[in-house]
This record gives C-alpha cells, sequence and structure tokens, in this order.
C-alpha cells in the first residue's frame, strides 16, 4: 500500500467526523503532534510520510482503527 492510500483514508475519516483541517491540527496536539494544516493536506494527498508516531495519533483523534488505516473496508464512526 502506498501512502496516497493512508492518507485517503485519513481524510474520509476526517470529514465523515465533520472535521476541518484545523480541527484535526488541534486535535493532533492533544497527541503531541504538532502538524499544520498544510501538512495534513499533503499527507492526506499523498505527498508527505506518516510516521508511526503520528498514524497513532491520528487514529485516537480521529477515533478509526489501525487496521482500517491500513487495510481499508468499512469505516464505522461512532
Amino acid at each position: 500500500m502506498d501512502k496516497r492510500q493512508y492518507g485517503e483514508r485519513l481524510k474520509m475519516a476526517r470529514l465523515r467526523k465533520n472535521m476541518r483541517q484545523l480541527d484535526v491540527t488541534i486535535a493532533l496536539q492533544e497527541y503531541g503532534i504538532d502538524l499544520n494544516q498544510t501538512t495534513i493536506g499533503k499527507i492526506e494527498r499523498g505527498e508527505r510520510n506518516l510516521y508511526v508516531h503520528e498514524l497513532a495519533a491520528f487514529i485516537e483523534a480521529l477515533d478509526i482503527s489501525a487496521d482500517w488505516v491500513i487495510k481499508g473496508g468499512e469505516l464505522n464512526i461512532s
């Protein structure tokens, strides 16, 4: 799987939670990750690598599973 697929899934999860990139930026800060909106956009478009510690924070902030980000399938967001 390439970084574009990870990014697409993270964007899908963000939109399903009705969050803006700015909202994700703020949420990630709670987990010690300091990314700006430009960087989040690059991750979502597959233009920037996603590091494991960042992925862990995205998973928590967006309330998604690592399995879904990696494998895809049905997205269940509460």
